[in-house]
C-alpha cells in the first residue's frame, strides 16, 4: 500500500502544476493571450460533479485504497483561509497544518482581463477595481510576470504577478496583486505568505477542468513520491555508511 504523503509535502509540490517543462511567452503579449474572465479554482474544481476525475487521475498513482483520502487532502491544501503573518505563525506552530489560501482577496470576486487593463468585479458584480499595466522586469524567485499599474492610485491592485500559465497550455491560472513588489517575492514571508490565485476562466469547458484536474494530481503526486523516495534512501545511506 502506498503512503499517503504529508500535508507538509503536499503543499511544498502545490505549485508543481505551473507551466512545467512550456516555453514562457513573451512577456509583453502575454496579457493578450490570456483575454478573458476567470473565476476562483478550487470552488469549481472541488465540485461534486468532479469527484470521480479526481479519483481516475489519482488511484493509479496512489492506489484505490488511498484514493478518497488524497483528493481530500490535495484540494484542501489549496483552500486555506489565512495567509500573512496569521498563517505564518499558526504554520510555525503547527507544521502539518499548512494550507495555501488560492481564492481572491480585496472583495474580489471574479477578474477580467481586456488587452492591458485588468479589472475586478465584487460578487454583487460592482466593479472594485479597473487600471492598464505595463511589463516590468523584475527578476523574483517564483518567476512570476510582473506588471505595474499605470494609476498611481491603485492601492492593493498596484502590481500583478502571474505564473506563464494560460488555459491552452495548463487550463488554469495563477497570480498574485499588492500595493507594492515586496509583497509578491515570497510564498512564505511577507503580509501575502501562503497566498497564490488559482483561477479558471469562467466559461471553462469540460475538458479543461478535467484537463487542470489530471495535471495538478500528476504533477503533485509525482513530486510528493519522488520526495518519499529521496527520504526513504537518505537514511539507507547513512546505515550502509555506517556499516
Amino acid at each position: 500500500m502506498k503512503k499517503i504523503f504529508s500535508a507538509a509535502l503536499c503543499l511544498a509540490c502545490l505549485f508543481a502544476f505551473c507551466s512545467v517543462g512550456l516555453a514562457e511567452p513573451a512577456q509583453d503579449e502575454f496579457l493578450e493571450q490570456i483575454a478573458g474572465t476567470y473565476v476562483e479554482l478550487f470552488p469549481e474544481m472541488s465540485k461534486e460533479e468532479y469527484r470521480d476525475d479526481w479519483l481516475s487521475a489519482v488511484t493509479p498513482l496512489v492506489g484505490e485504497e488511498n484514493a478518497e483520502a488524497t483528493v481530500d487532502q490535495l484540494l484542501s491544501g489549496c483552500m486555506g483561509e489565512l495567509y500573512g503573518e496569521e498563517a505564518i505563525a499558526k504554520y510555525e506552530a503547527d507544521p502539518e497544518s499548512m494550507q495555501f489560501n488560492c481564492y481572491y482577496i480585496g472583495g474580489i470576486d471574479k477578474i477580467t482581463v481586456e488587452g492591458n487593463v485588468i479589472s475586478g468585479v465584487d460578487e454583487a458584480g460592482n466593479e472594485v477595481f479597473r487600471h492598464s499595466y505595463s511589463p516590468m522586469n523584475l527578476e523574483n524567485e517564483n518567476g512570476f510576470l510582473f506588471y505595474q499599474s499605470d494609476d498611481a492610485d491603485a492601492g492593493q491592485f498596484s502590481y500583478f504577478a502571474f505564473s506563464p500559465d494560460t488555459m491552452e497550455t495548463t487550463c488554469h491560472m495563477e497570480f498574485r496583486y499588492a500595493g507594492n513588489t515586496d509583497d509578491l517575492q515570497s510564498w512564505f514571508e511577507g503580509a501575502y505568505a501562503y497566498w497564490n490565485v488559482g483561477a479558471i476562466a469562467e466559461d471553462y469547458t469540460e475538458e479543461q477542468m478535467i484537463g487542470a484536474i489530471n495535471l495538478f494530481a500528476t504533477e503533485n503526486l509525482a513530486e510528493a513520491e519522488e520526495a518519499g523516495e529521496t527520504e526513504a534512501a537518505e537514511p539507507a545511506a547513512e546505515v550502509q555508511e555506517a556499516a
